[in-house]
């Protein structure tokens, strides 16, 4: 700190965290060259893809992942298949303290986020066929080290013979732990008005991600009737059901939000904004 959010790197963030195509697809093309170097390395012989764990509604990290794959079987002999493998994990208990923890993971401290990442760790599903292989991690970003502790502690329980760690931001954690806020400064490095999320989401070329999800439903009262109001009956029904899928919003915290979302897809009303959105 201060971070320099006018730089490059920072341009496609926000909206690559929300799923927008075009923006993962950009940094998908930069991590494309440091996942051949990976596979290129003579110790890295029977290799797989992988990202963060998810529940039923994927991340960023996930859909770059994705996008970082297919780029590489278009780029790898004829015949090459998929080596990609998803973690997935189990639904969350919504009365467990963490996740009605009032703050968000990326703007609390080293200490809250080990304890965190204890929680969600414990829900991850084991994967056995990550033993004896060589993993390349795909992430976006790195801070304090935390989720990377959890993920080193994940493979070496199935033996993995190695593990890379591929990012698109990678802070020196000595650096992020100091100042762990800086994760929430750079998520949000575009500013986007409740107006500006609901044309952005209305795109075809988003592929809305939790991170997605969370945000809206972050919104105060006022401002999420207001998005509400912008988008169609259909589009609203999408939502609900994305919502419904991700079992974090039984969370009690989520209760009033997820009221209002079912009250609008209870009562439809005219809206200039049609959302077209999927897992």
């Amino acid at each position: 700190m201060p971070l320099d959010l006018g730089h490059p790197v920072y341009e496609h963030y926000t909206t690559f965290k929300l799923g927008v195509g075009a923006s993962v697809g950009y940094y998908a093309r930069l991590l494309v060259p440091l996942v051949r170097k990976a596979i290129a390395d003579p110790c890295c012989r029977d290799w797989v893809l992988t990202a963060p764990p998810y529940d039923a509604v994927r991340a960023g990290a996930n859909l770059l992942c994705e996008a970082v794959d297919v780029l590489l079987q278009g780029s790898l002999p004829t015949g090459f298949e998929s080596r990609r493998i998803d973690i997935r994990h189990h639904p969350v208990d919504p009365h467990h303290p963490e996740i009605n923890r009032p703050y968000r993971y990326s703007s609390v401290g080293w200490r809250e986020r080990r304890q965190s990442r204890e929680y969600w760790h414990s829900l991850t599903i084991d994967e056995p066929r990550f033993t004896g292989r060589d993993v390349i991690f795909v992430n976006d970003i790195n801070v304090t080290g935390a989720q990377r502790d959890a993920m080193r502690r994940y493979f070496a329980g199935f033996g993995a013979a190695s593990v890379a760690w591929v990012y698109i931001i990678d802070v020196d954690e000595a650096i992020g732990r100091a100042t762990p806020e800086l994760e929430e400064a750079i998520n949000t490095s575009t500013p986007l008005s409740v107006e500006q999320l609901a044309e952005l989401t209305a795109g075809c070329g988003i592929r809305v991600t939790s991170q997605c999800l969370h945000r809206l439903l972050s919104l105060d009262e006022p401002d999420f009737k207001s998005l509400l109001t912008l988008v169609g009956k259909a589009s609203r029904e999408e939502l609900l059901r994305l919502v419904r899928a991700e079992s974090r919003y039984r969370a009690p915290q989520f209760a009033a939000k997820l009221g209002l979302l079912q009250r609008a897809c209870a009562h439809p009303r005219a809206s200039p904004v049609a959302w077209r959105m999927r897992i």
